[in-house]
């Protein structure tokens, strides 16, 4: 059996009725109101895509040790790492990750956040990790 599927007019409930409902009133299952089965000129929108989201509460980040802790009138600075950075230019590997992780960390940067922004090609995916470190103290002007 051949049915219609249109939209309430008062709250924009998708509705669906038997063809041989067309031009009868019913009233709305959503909000009550009358409405009239008609063809619709545009088709119902369809259900938006559930995406599953990832539970970030699962990830742990380290915490800063505690005496960048006791640091915090200082100012930070910012750096981002990504796949595109030069170090990986001659391709990306985890172990290329991990050695640059480590070489930042021995020189004061931590990990602040992992950003998986998309895929810009639709094929690989890109990451993004930002590192946070302490500003060094500019030298005096007669340290110079």
């Amino acid at each position: 059996m051949a049915r219609i599927q249109f939209r309430c007019i008062h709250c924009n409930a998708a509705l669906e009725q038997p063809f041989e409902m067309l031009g009868q009133l019913i009233d709305c299952p959503s909000c009550g109101e009358v409405v009239e089965v008609q063809k619709s000129h545009k088709l119902p929108r369809p259900p938006q895509p559930v995406t599953p989201r990832r539970d970030l509460r699962k990830l742990k980040m380290p915490k800063p040790p505690q005496s960048a802790r006791r640091q915090s009138s200082k100012q930070r600075e910012y750096k981002v790492l990504a796949q595109s950075d030069e170090r990986f230019a001659d391709g990306f590997s985890p172990a290329k990750l991990e050695d640059a992780l480590n070489a930042f960390a021995a020189t004061g940067w931590h990990v602040v956040s992992v950003l998986q922004p998309g895929a810009s090609d639709g094929v690989r995916e890109l990451w993004m990790i930002i590192l946070s470190r302490f500003k060094s103290p500019s030298p005096a002007k007669g340290d110079r």
